[in-house]
């Protein structure tokens, strides 16, 4: 089995640095002449952080006698840990891909921002000033689902031409505003003295001080503060489940709890589903297809369901003819395809948390019953170490993940600033790597769940 030690855990941490300094990058200077090497430093971080991690994960195998002396050694009771990590695991991964699209919100507004015309008003002695609106050419009511705004190409004349400065200057550009314009209205506008045909952008002073290598404008930290709040809920969220996730939780409650005194004899996998949240409710929960472990008793085989995101095959193998007793509490009409929440607390004082099959006396061993309290089962602790799964299962996702950090680099080296058809395909590619990787591992785990499935 693979261990998460704390290199592990420190590359993990510099990784989501490198993210975060990302954001702050943005931030504090939102638009700047390409490359912008302070994001690239950031990716490198993260990029190191990660590749770091890969190799640490790949290489951290561990070998039969140091799983079996780590199953042996005792642990003091003030640092056993009593939480089961796997049922956070999906929470986890969620709250991963939230959290990954605040530096892509923020990168998208940079790529948008950063236009050839304002390179070439940048070139040439930018000045932010007043200008007056002479002129409608076309102006177009753009509605959304919160917005109303008219979109108009306008001619306008500001100040700054000529050696005095004081001659009239003729621009062309483009304005947003929550009323169709009219001539003689005036607003802030961003333009070059020196090449009136780079015309002129019109917004709000701050957001065109952004334009000059500010900070962000105060549209952009709306929309950051926004999708930053969420990404709060969703840690909220999973702080609160790995809180409840504890060993015994929902394993004794409603009903007559069994036991049955069991071996691991090997690895497998089986359809999961749970139980309904109400009897009487039409809309059934969907089987899952889970890993499992293969349990032997005198009276016969049971199944122990174990999450998705933990490999059934190494983790059998450490605890290979381990021995103890696993918990479920049936209750009353539940059917024999439910499972049940399990827990299964081996002799060396650690416990493995699933589920199993309600089944029937004819297909699975009923076990006995038993009345609290149940002591073993609260001061046992987590098995470790983690068992993950193996690199081809991965391998489809760290493709997709790195395409996607790819084109991050392509878009802060300025590749495809000109070019706005490569600009939006490598904000596609940024915003739908991680996703379609996350799926695409799924994908090869399910598989491969299948494969033990025939094999069993």
């Amino acid at each position: 089995m693979r261990e998460r030690d704390r290199a592990v855990a420190a590359a993990a941490a510099v990784a989501w640095a490198g993210a975060a300094a990302f954001v702050v990058c943005l931030v504090v200077r939102m638009v700047a002449p390409y490359p912008r090497w302070d994001l690239l430093a950031c990716l490198a971080v993260s990029a190191a952080a990660v590749l770091t991690w890969w190799l640490r994960a790949r290489s951290g195998l561990a070998d039969a006698e140091r799983t079996v002396s780590a199953r042996v050694r005792p642990v003091p009771v003030e640092r056993r840990r009593t939480r089961w990590w796997p049922e956070s695991r999906s929470a986890l991964v969620v709250l991963a891909l939230v959290a990954l699209t605040l530096p892509l919100v923020m990168l998208s507004f940079l790529t948008k921002e950063s236009t050839p015309q304002l390179a070439a008003i940048t070139a040439h002695g930018p000045r932010i000033g007043e200008v007056t609106i002479t002129q409608v050419h076309h102006s177009v009511l753009k509605t959304g689902r919160n917005s109303r705004q008219y979109e108009s190409e306008v001619a306008a004349t500001a100040l700054g031409g000529g050696r005095s400065g004081k001659e009239t200057l003729w621009l062309e550009g483009t304005v947003k505003t929550p009323e169709s314009p009219r001539p003689g209205d005036r607003s802030p506008g961003l333009y070059a003295p020196g090449d009136p045909a780079a015309g002129v952008i019109m917004d709000s002073r701050a957001e065109l001080r952004s334009l000059l290598g500010g900070p962000a404008g105060p549209r952009e930290l709306t929309v950051l503060g926004i999708s930053g709040s969420f990404v709060l809920l969703c840690v909220g969220g999973a702080l609160c489940t790995r809180v409840v996730t504890r060993g015994s939780v929902g394993v004794f409650g409603a009903g007559k709890t069994r036991m049955l005194r069991v071996r691991i004899t090997g690895a497998g996998a089986g359809n999961r589903l749970l139980r309904p949240a109400s009897l009487d409710t039409a809309r059934r929960p969907m089987p899952t297809l889970t890993p499992s472990l293969r349990l032997a008793s005198s009276s016969g085989g049971r199944d122990l369901l174990l999450e998705r995101c933990l490999d059934p095959v190494p983790l059998a193998a450490a605890f290979k003819d381990g021995q103890g007793r696993l918990y479920w509490t049936p209750r009353e009409g539940d059917r024999p395809e439910w499972s049940a929440p399990a827990l299964l607390v081996l002799d060396d004082g650690r416990y493995i948390r699933g589920a199993t099959l309600i089944g029937t006396p004819s297909d699975a061993a009923a076990g006995e019953p038993v009345s609290g309290p149940f002591s073993d089962a609260k001061r046992s602790r987590p098995v470790g170490p983690y068992a993950v799964w193996q690199p081809q299962v991965h391998t489809p996702g760290a493709i997709c993940f790195g395409a996607a950090f790819l084109a991050v680099v392509l878009l802060v080296s300025g590749i495809g600033q000109d070019n706005g058809v490569l600009r939006t395909a490598c904000l596609l590619v940024a915003g739908a790597g991680p996703l379609v990787g996350v799926l695409a591992i799924g994908r090869r785990r399910t598989r491969y769940l299948r494969q033990l499935v025939q094999q069993t």
